[in-house]
C-alpha cells in the first residue's frame, strides 16, 4: 500500500520507536488508511508511539519480578499456598500461560513444591487440602471486572477462612489502585496509564474520545455472538495499549478493538495490526 507524503515521516518516526512494527508494515498502512481523516490518523499514531509491545527480555524481567514478590514479599508460605490461574472453563487462555511460566521462576527461588492450579474452580478442592493462601496469577488486569467476579466466587464457595492476593504481569494503573483500595491485594510490576484518558484532558480528551468512537462505528458491530459494544475502548473501557503477542502471547481484550477487531462495518475481513484469539469469533 502506497504511503502518502504527508504521512511518510510519521511512519518512519514510529518505526524508530516501535521496531516491532517493521514486521507489520502492511497491517499498519491498512489501519492508517482505514482512519481516513487527519485527526484520526494522528490519534492512532500517538497511541502506537506509546504502545507497550513486550519483547522476551522485558517479559522475562517481569516474570522474575512476579516470582520475587510471590516468594519474598507476599507473606505466604509454600506449604499453604496454591498458585491459581484465572481460567474458569476448559478453554486455554493467557492465565494458564503465565501460571506455567512463572512457576519455573518461583522454582528457582526455592519453592520447588508449590501447588499450581490451572482451573479456577479447583481452588475449592485445594483449600480443603490445606492450601488456604490463594495467589491468583494472570497476564493483564484492565477494568478489574473479571477479577472482582472471581473474588466473589471464592468468598461465596470456599467454606472457611482463606487469604487471597493477586499477581499480574501488567495492568492499568488506575484500576490497580482501585482494587487495592477495595481490599483486593494486587501486585503488578508494569502499571500503565489509560491510552486516551490517561494522556488527554479537557477538550483534547473529548475530541480523542469522539475520534475513537467514530472509528469503532466503522467496525462490524457484532461478529457471531460477540458485540463490539462490550469491547468499546477495550473490555470494561480499559483503554489498554499493550500486547504480549511478541512473546507468543495473545492481545488482551482490554486493548482498543480498532487494533484487533476482525471485521469492518461492511463485514470485510481486516488485516489487523494485533492478534486477539477470542472464543466465539
Amino acid at each position: 500500500m502506497k504511503i502518502g507524503k504527508e504521512d511518510y515521516h510519521k511512519y518512519t518516526n514510529l518505526y524508530t520507536k516501535q521496531n516491532w512494527l517493521l514486521q507489520k508494515k502492511d497491517e499498519l498502512a491498512e489501519l492508517i488508511e482505514f482512519c481516513g481523516d487527519r485527526e484520526s490518523k494522528d490519534l492512532i499514531f500517538a497511541l502506537l508511539e506509546r504502545f507497550h509491545y513486550l519483547q522476551p527480555e522485558t517479559y522475562n524481567f517481569l516474570l522474575n519480578e512476579m516470582s520475587e514478590y510471590i516468594v519474598d514479599h507476599s507473606g505466604f508460605s509454600q506449604d499453604s499456598t496454591q498458585l491459581l490461574s484465572l481460567t474458569f472453563d476448559d478453554e486455554t487462555d493467557s492465565s494458564q500461560k503465565i501460571l506455567y511460566e512463572v512457576r519455573s521462576y518461583v522454582n528457582k527461588r526455592g519453592w520447588t513444591k508449590l501447588k499450581t492450579v490451572n482451573l479456577f474452580k479447583e481452588s475449592i478442592t485445594n483449600f480443603q487440602k490445606g492450601k488456604t493462601q490463594i495467589l491468583i496469577v494472570d497476564e493483564f488486569v484492565g477494568s478489574g471486572k473479571t477479577l472482582r467476579g472471581r473474588i466473589r466466587f471464592l468468598r461465596k464457595h470456599i467454606p472457611g477462612k482463606f487469604e487471597v492476593k493477586c499477581c499480574f504481569v501488567a495492568g492499568i494503573k488506575e484500576e490497580i489502585e482501585k482494587l487495592n483500595e477495595e481490599g483486593i491485594s494486587v501486585f503488578c510490576p508494569m502499571a500503565l496509564e489509560k491510552g486516551v484518558s490517561g494522556f488527554y484532558k479537557g477538550e483534547e480528551l473529548t475530541q480523542a474520545e469522539n475520534l475513537m468512537l467514530n472509528l469503532e462505528l466503522r467496525l462490524a458491530q457484532n461478529i457471531n455472538k460477540k458485540d463490539l459494544y462490550t469491547y468499546s475502548f477495550g473490555y470494561g473501557g480499559a483503554e489498554a495499549i499493550y500486547s504480549l503477542e511478541g512473546c507468543n502471547g495473545n492481545t488482551p481484550n482490554s486493548v482498543f478493538p480498532i487494533f484487533w477487531w476482525l471485521e469492518d462495518i461492511q463485514k470485510k475481513i481486516r488485516r489487523t495490526l494485533l492478534t486477539r484469539i477470542e472464543t466465539g469469533f
